[in-house]
Formats: structure tokens, C-alpha cells, sequence
């Protein structure tokens, strides 16, 4: 490679940093990211699949990461969940943590591993077609560079106990989520699988742990349940921690009937399970639907009323506002004052 080359190479590369080190946000970061690699590299198509929750397990290897689920970031409106298992270079690059590279019918495949703080957290796959491109090293180096990158700013948007997002992120990703449920039903040809619910939920009489046990135990409560949410909801759904003892779900592509299974699922799931020392514990739930119209504001009081109403009607319940409504046993909340519109 002449010495032109090789300059001009150093410098595609050391631009792609100055880009991705100015970003301030994970989505822009994202973006910046999609925009390098389309400047850099000679491709039919560039896939980020990011893992489902990976820093959540305690171990990847052949065996589980097959059930694992994989979604292509970079398809922002139309990506869907799918299995690692069905990509046998994606499951061999998760395993050894190493860059894999095969001849192709029309060129190469490269996938590329993203690190997170304990495991491979997203896989980079290019479908090369030739042409001059950064080197594979180089591309390596950059995507460590997008990594360190994404672990800083997620210290922003991570409750530093459970992992979950905290709620200074909420606004933004829910939004994010609504956005995306427009695009689908504006691209479907034909019925689309109904849109978004948000649920809130917090753990029952969790002050007797901090009263009885210590702190120490209470936050062992909360990391544990942390963990029992991303086993129990999908990688589209959004999983928060609201406050204190309070908890958020975003259900992409639900509708109440979906939502209500699955937070059922979940409030049963806690019920079972035993906490060290502390025994067993229970969680209340309320949630609603997400409408084309309705604001942030007006749908996290609709939330609040049904979690409240479990609460006072004995606990350890799950219930939809929607319902509670139509029954007569809650009054319906009105638009609030300056509420936002979700789009």
C-alpha cells in the first residue's frame, strides 16, 4: 500500500474518533457510528445486532447463548428480535470474543465483537463488496473506541445499582419507542400488532427490608428483582428504574391484552421467588396504553392510578387502567396541563 494511501487511511480513521467522541447521547453515538462506517467502509450491508441485556448474565458459552436474542440496531424502524443461534458467525464470535472473517459467494463477511463491561455486548457484521476500506485492524480499534465511548455515557443513562435505565432517561426513550411504533404502522400494507403500554410497578411493604434486614439487603433486593425484569421482558421492551422501590416497563408492540400476560407472568414470577434471607416478596402493578396523541405525563398518572388502586385492594395484583375505568372503580384521568404529545 502506497504511503498516500496509508495517509489517508490514518486520517479517515482519526476523523471517525473526533465524530464519535463528540457525541453526548448513546443514540447519537449510534448514529455518528452508522455515518463512519458508511464513509469508511465498501459494503452491501452493515448490521450492529446488539444483545439482549449480556452484562446481566453471569456467563456466555455454546450452550446458552443459543436462546439469546439479537436485534439490528442499525434497522432503526423495522428491526425485529431474533435468535443468535440462527447466525453460527455471530454465536462463534460471542464465544471467542474474536474478530471473525469467511469468504462469501459475493465477497466476505466480517463480524466484528463489541465489548461491554463483562461480556461481548453487540456484534458489527460487514458484507463486503470490495473496494478500498479502512483495514480490519483499524475498523477493530474503532469500534473499541465506539465501546468506551458508549460504556461513559451510559453512566448517565444507568441506575449504577441495577443496571436498569434511571429515570432521567425515561422522557427520551419512550418517546424513542412511540416513534418507532408510528414508522411501523405507517409502513404496514395492513393491520399492524397493536402499539405501546407502560407499566408501574413497586415492591410491597419493601421498607420492612430496609427496617428489618438493613440497607445492605434492600439493595440486594432491588438488584435481584432488576434481574428478574430483563429475564422476564423482551430486549424491545424498556426497563427502568423509576425511584426508590419503583420500577418502569415500556411494552413495544403490545396491546393490553399482551401487556397484561406478560406483567402477570412477571408479578408470578416475583411471588416464587426467593430472595436470600429476605424469603419471598411481592410486587403491585398498574398499567395502560400508550395512544397515537396521548402525552408522557397523562400516561404515567394513568400508570400511577391502577398501581395505587392494586395497592389499597390488597396487594400482589396486576391491573390495567383501562379496565378499572370501564368497570366504574377509577375515574378517568383528563389530558393534563402541558402535557406533550407523543407524536
Amino acid at each position: 500500500m502506497s504511503g498516500s494511501a496509508s495517509a489517508r487511511e490514518f486520517s479517515r480513521y482519526l476523523d471517525a474518533i473526533v465524530e464519535l467522541t463528540r457525541q453526548q447521547d448513546s443514540q447519537e453515538l449510534l448514529g455518528a457510528l452508522l455515518g463512519t462506517l458508511s464513509k469508511s467502509v465498501q459494503a452491501r450491508r452493515v448490521s450492529m445486532f446488539a444483545l439482549s441485556n449480556p452484562d446481566h448474565d453471569s456467563d456466555f458459552n455454546e450452550s446458552n447463548i443459543q436462546h439469546a436474542m439479537v436485534t439490528d440496531l442499525f434497522d432503526a424502524e423495522f428491526g425485529e428480535p431474533r435468535r443468535l443461534g440462527d447466525d453460527p458467525d455471530l454465536v462463534a464470535s460471542v464465544c471467542s470474543g474474536k474478530v471473525l472473517s469467511r469468504e462469501t459467494p459475493g465477497g466476505r463477511r466480517v463480524v466484528f465483537p463489541i465489548a461491554g463491561r463483562r461480556h461481548v455486548r453487540a456484534l458489527l457484521v460487514i458484507e463486503e463488496r470490495g473496494g478500498e476500506s479502512l483495514p480490519h485492524d483499524l475498523l477493530a480499534k474503532l469500534l473499541q473506541v465506539y465501546s468506551n465511548q458508549t460504556m461513559m455515557l451510559s453512566r448517565s443513562e444507568l441506575d449504577p445499582l441495577t443496571g436498569l435505565y434511571n429515570r432521567q432517561t425515561f422522557d427520551d426513550r419512550i418517546r424513542r419507542v412511540a416513534q418507532r411504533a408510528a414508522a411501523r404502522r405507517r409502513a404496514a400494507d395492513g393491520p399492524v400488532a397493536a402499539g405501546i403500554c407502560f407499566a408501574l410497578f413497586d415492591i410491597d411493604h419493601f421498607k420492612q427490608v430496609n427496617d428489618q434486614f438493613g440497607h445492605l439487603y434492600g439493595d440486594e433486593v432491588l438488584t435481584l428483582l432488576a434481574r428478574l425484569m430483563v429475564q422476564s421482558f423482551r430486549h424491545e421492551d424498556h426497563l427502568f428504574r423509576y425511584g426508590g422501590e419503583e420500577f418502569a416497563v415500556v411494552l413495544a408492540n403490545a396491546d393490553l391484552a399482551i401487556a397484561g400476560a406478560a406483567l402477570e407472568r412477571f408479578r408470578r414470577t416475583v411471588e416464587a421467588f426467593a430472595f436470600p434471607q429476605i424469603g419471598h416478596k411481592t410486587v403491585s402493578i398498574g398499567f395502560t396504553a400508550l395512544d397515537a396523541g396521548q402525552g408522557v405525563e397523562r400516561a404515567v398518572m394513568c400508570a400511577d392510578k391502577a398501581l395505587y388502586y392494586a395497592k389499597n385492594h390488597g396487594r400482589n395484583q396486576t391491573h390495567c387502567y383501562e379496565a378499572l375505568v370501564a368497570e366504574g372503580r377509577l375515574e378517568p384521568v383528563t389530558q393534563t396541563k402541558g402535557d406533550v404529545e407523543l407524536f
